[in-house]
């Protein structure tokens, strides 16, 4: 035990504590402490089963059951809200995201985590990754709509800092007008892909999306989406070997290149799959209340925050970290 308590853990979760404290997150300390801990535990054993994590967590116990209780405890803290922790982070992202003047690529999709619960994320593509932004898990075997959407896109909206130009890109189970129109609203650009049976309205007439490749490749402009007001361009592109051809919403002009943007969203995929089979195993998690496998989003979000910022800017993280101010991602 004395070991573990001077070990790699122990000053890893230091060094995740000094960077919280600095940041507007809204967490005690007691809760800082706490999402330190996990956040090291979890980067060490590479697992959400809570008994691995409680094993290797630095705390100095009496009995080894203390800290798988403190552990449960600290995920069902209704004081420790995921979306405001993480706004304490997005100015940071977006800054390094749009560095040299990019746009900041945002992706919005969803996957399965643990036992009949759904996990809707908004990321952000930091090189070919994704670091999560916000999320939201319910306990549903279906997509989670627009109703759920919102409170993310709204939230993820009120902490970017102004005059970032941001890219929404999504799949073709979030092609709907209310999300083009909060898009639009929001000043957002956006390469959302459609459903091949949707009808629009364009040119006085209607057509299928689906038919849009063979009639207008070049794609087409105004189209009024499900007679809902909202009026967005169209982008096609089927290249070879593709079953399908890519059918996307977007707020330019359509050209190949703006519809190959959509492409960026394979990021999120990447991510998904660290959280699964290929790194954390979250779907084997046995928590069975959705707000508490979204506080342990939280804590594998942090261990991948920490781990990939550590790897791309490690000389401004040791420079930020020795002088107490925010790490650089």
């Amino acid at each position: 035990m004395e070991r573990m308590l001077r070990g790699g853990v122990a000053r890893l979760s230091g060094r995740i504590e000094l960077d919280l404290r600095v940041r507007r997150t809204g967490l005690q300390l007691p809760h800082i402490k706490g999402l330190s801990d996990f956040a090291a535990s979890v980067l060490h054993c590479r697992s959400v089963n809570t008994s691995e994590i409680a094993a290797v967590l630095p705390r100095a116990v009496k009995h080894d059951d203390s800290r798988y209780r403190m552990l449960n405890r600290w995920l069902q803290n209704p004081m420790i809200d995921p979306l405001r922790v993480m706004a304490g982070f997005i100015p940071e992202l977006l800054e390094q995201a749009c560095e040299n003047g990019k746009t900041a690529v945002l992706m919005l999709d969803q996957s399965k985590v643990g036992d009949g619960h759904e996990c809707l994320m908004m990321s952000l593509r930091l090189g070919a990754r994704a670091i999560p932004l916000a999320w939201r898990v319910e306990k549903t075997c279906g997509n989670i709509g627009f109703k759920g959407q919102k409170p993310l896109l709204d939230a993820v909206l009120a902490a970017i800092p102004p005059d970032y130009d941001i890219l929404l890109t999504a799949d073709r189970f979030y092609g709907t007008a209310a999300l083009i129109g909060w898009c639009q609203c929001a000043g957002w650009g956006y390469r959302i892909r459609l459903k091949g049976n949707l009808t629009l309205q364009h040119a006085g007439g209607e057509i299928i999306t689906g038919d849009i490749p063979r009639f207008a490749p070049q794609g087409i402009e105004a189209a009024e989406l499900y007679g809902s007001g909202v009026l967005t361009n169209i982008g096609t592109l089927h290249e070879k070997g593709h079953p399908e051809p890519w059918i996307i919403a977007m707020d330019g002009k359509p050209t190949p290149a703006r519809v190959r943007d959509y492409g960026m969203r394979w990021g999120i995929e990447a991510l998904f799959s660290d959280f699964k089979s290929r790194g954390f195993g979250i779907t084997k998690t046995r928590l069975q209340h959705a707000d508490r496998i979204e506080r342990l989003i939280l804590v594998l979000t942090i261990a991948v925050f920490f781990a990939v910022s550590t790897a791309m800017k490690p000389d401004a993280y040791t420079q930020n970290y020795t002088q107490k101010k925010p790490t650089v991602a």
